[in-house]
């Protein structure tokens, strides 16, 4: 059985005044400590191992990944939140993320995209609520 820590546990989260807290809820509404995600993160798995985000958000279990030497993987359904969180990646890691299947970088995908939807309106707020049986 693993050694868990004792007690609660205490962070400053991003409602607690500090130099990155206007930053943080510009990016996402419930930003997490990042701090925090890697300590539940070193408890439950070993270097190297595989950690899964079922609800992305920002990225911050991500960054708690990258941290704590983990492989994470990361499903967001909000694509605004996953620019910010491969943002957030390439600022913590000082690191471009490159598209899997072309190469490209995410700012030139980013570039690329944001010029294609220059005008449009489709975006989902846009569209016709889906109809249902």
């Amino acid at each position: 059985m693993p050694d868990f820590p004792a007690g609660v546990w205490d962070y400053a989260g991003v409602n607690s005044f500090g130099a990155t807290r206007a930053d943080d809820l510009a990016d996402h509404p419930t930003v997490k400590p990042t701090a925090l995600v890697a300590d539940a993160i070193r408890d439950v798995t070993r270097t190297a191992e595989i950690v899964i985000d079922g609800f992305m958000g920002s990225g911050t279990t991500i960054l708690a990944a990258e941290r704590t030497k983990r492989v994470a993987y990361g499903i967001e359904i909000e694509p605004t939140y996953v620019d910010v969180a491969i943002r957030r990646w390439e600022k913590r890691t000082g690191r471009e993320a490159v598209l899997a299947d072309t190469g490209e970088t995410f700012a030139r995908v980013a570039a690329s995209r944001a010029g294609e939807n220059a005008g449009h309106t489709d975006t989902p707020e846009a569209l016709p609520p889906i109809q249902t049986a």
